[in-house]
């Protein structure tokens, strides 16, 4: 007998490196996407991430996000760019990101993620650790 233990629907959000030429918040409000939570940054003279995200259009900040304590304990969070964060599985993630690179005529394809729980989150969360762009 075979049983399902997890699936991608179990995944409710995933978070993407950025690793795109332009500033990442150029693209994403070019590109809006219904199931963008924000995106994080880390500034290396402080060595402090933060979360940016719209709430009702206006742009905010949060330092203390369940994903910027994720990136704490993810041992190469501390890359050149971005980190995007979406309320879908990889699958739909990867559906979402490419409306961004469409215009340089290019493609994401996601290989392999790390799931991750949140205390309080109803859904798990998918770290992408490997990735190719065509």
């Amino acid at each position: 007998m075979v049983k399902l233990l997890s699936s991608g629907n179990d995944i409710g959000f995933t978070i993407l490196p950025y690793l795109c030429d332009t500033p990442v918040e150029d693209d994403l409000f070019d590109y809006p996407s219904d199931y963008l939570i924000g995106y994080i940054t880390h500034n290396n003279e402080t060595g402090e991430r933060k979360l940016t995200y719209t709430d009702s259009g206006v742009c905010m900040e949060e330092n203390n996000h369940w994903s910027l304590n994720i990136l704490e304990k993810f041992p190469y969070c501390d890359q050149e760019g971005s980190w995007i964060i979406y309320n879908c599985s990889p699958e739909k993630t990867t559906q979402e990101f490419n409306k961004i690179l469409a215009r340089f005529h290019e493609t994401l394809h996601i290989g392999n993620w790390d799931t991750w729980s949140v205390e309080g989150e109803d859904a798990t969360v998918a770290l992408i650790t490997s990735w190719e762009i065509f």
